[in-house]
């Protein structure tokens, strides 16, 4: 690929903004990644993958070693993996990767686009500028105040998620081999869903005994709790919930009432008293707009929809895909062509993201108002 393409700021070091880096980086363009973080999250979680994308956005095939080591995943009726699992192998690519550098531990606070440049600011009061700035940071995104700043929050979507990750170890022998790990949904609002699956182990396991578990308990009845604890102010989320030792053993009684003699149920209770549950207030953004000028946003930043309905990643590997083609086609992001890429992008993006949240809004007003109805 030709080089000296231009420069972008990525600003997010996950499972979105890192194979969009590789993805722009394979096309010549020079890329900086901002990420707040430093090493890994805690734990992390489950979800579905498809590798197909991550193949076509890295360059490299997920499945083979021949490069770096292969992405684990567990097969079922989808590929499942872990956080973890995905960002480990996007950092291998990354490391074989010319053109792309990841400055770790750097909490974007500003973004701007210039005159001739976009601006980035991090909370040191370092600034980084480049001809576009993308944001993959998150559903507390700050690169959407500059991208939509009328609209800059995600709203709440009226539940609490607790979720885990503990090891199938952790469980009776007798559960794992169990082809369901139970669950679904109940006509009560503290428990209206569990969803519960097999992941890769820490190391890549796939065997009965290796793995691990994630789950996701849809909670709803927090909403005033949440607002006594100011994680919640408005429809705005203002922060993840901590679990404390009276709120953990609350939860650790309500598990096994509910879904008795399941391993989700086990694994809840084992991911309680080891410490590495954590609960989430679910939000939804739904984008009237992804790009301005230089600047424009992917993935959770750009589209927050329940994991209910799933595809989230899915869809924000295909907007870090659109991106990149754009990208590719205007010849790079010096001058005009980034600012021409990314209303391209909007363009061929919008509607689809939007489709995404409109579907994840429904559902959970509908699990909502089930749990509510038949509990009344």
């Amino acid at each position: 690929m030709p080089a000296n393409r231009g420069a972008a700021i990525v600003v997010g070091g996950s499972l979105v903004g890192l194979p969009l880096a590789i993805a722009l980086a394979r096309r010549g363009i020079a890329v900086t990644v901002l990420e707040q973080t430093v090493g890994d999250e805690r734990g992390g979680a489950g979800l579905g993958v498809e590798r197909d994308l991550y193949a076509r956005l890295a360059g490299v095939d997920p499945r083979t070693s021949e490069l770096v080591p292969a992405m684990p995943v567990i097969r079922t009726s989808r590929e499942t993996s872990t956080w973890y699992a995905i960002r480990s192998w996007l950092l291998a690519v990354v490391a074989r990767t010319p053109g792309i550098e990841i400055h770790a531990g750097r909490r974007v606070v500003e973004v701007r686009d210039g005159a001739q440049r976009a601006v980035a600011r991090t909370l040191d009061g370092t600034t980084f500028e480049a001809d576009v700035v993308l944001g993959a940071d998150g559903y507390r995104s700050v690169v959407r105040a500059a991208v939509d700043p009328a609209r800059q929050h995600a709203r709440y979507g009226g539940f609490v998620l607790w979720r885990g990750l503990p090891h199938e170890a952790w469980l009776p022998e007798a559960m794992w081999r169990a082809r369901q790990l139970g669950g679904g949904r109940q006509p009560i609002p503290e428990t209206a869903r569990l969803v519960a699956y097999h992941v890769p182990g820490p190391h890549g396991e796939t065997a009965p005994g290796s793995r691990q578990i994630t789950f996701a308990w849809y909670d709803g009845s927090r909403t005033a709790w949440l607002r006594e604890r100011g994680l919640l102010v408005g429809d705005e989320v203002r922060s993840s919930v901590t679990l404390d030792d009276t709120l953990r053993a609350e939860l650790r009684a309500i598990a096994p009432a509910r879904w008795p003699g399941t391993p989700a149920a086990a694994a809840i209770v084992a991911a309680l008293d080891r410490n590495v549950a954590f609960g989430t207030p679910l939000a939804e953004y739904l984008p009237e707009r992804l790009a301005s000028g230089r600047v424009a946003m992917l993935g959770d930043a750009a589209h927050v929809s329940s994991p209910m309905v799933g595809a989230g990643l899915i869809t924000g590997l295909l907007d870090a895909l659109a991106i990149a083609t754009y990208v590719d086609d205007e010849g790079g992001v010096r001058g005009a062509a980034g600012a021409r890429a990314l209303r391209r992008y909007q363009t061929a993006r919008l509607d689809e993201d939007r489709e995404q949240v409109q579907v994840s809004m429904d559902a959970t007003r509908d699990l909502l108002r089930t749990a509510r109805v038949r509990d009344s």
